[in-house]
């Protein structure tokens, strides 16, 4: 499974679904969702994530913007 491939410490590419107050909704090349808390940037922008954690039950990670 394509999920399997993220772990924590990851750098990756994802695309912006959803900018909320508390962050970005946003999801990798393969599909998978996930969070980046705090961040701003605009809905269909790709940006690179640091990945923090990733559920593998839920199959969603959360993140923070890299560098």
């Amino acid at each position: 499974m394509a999920e399997a491939l993220i772990r924590a410490g990851d750098e990756i590419d994802a695309v912006v679904q959803l900018v909320k107050p508390f962050g970005l909704l946003v999801r990798t090349g393969t599909g998978v969702p996930g969070l980046v808390r705090g961040a701003s940037a605009e809905t269909g922008a790709t940006i690179r994530v640091r990945v923090l954690e990733f559920d593998s039950d839920a199959v969603r990670f959360s993140a923070a913007l890299a560098g």
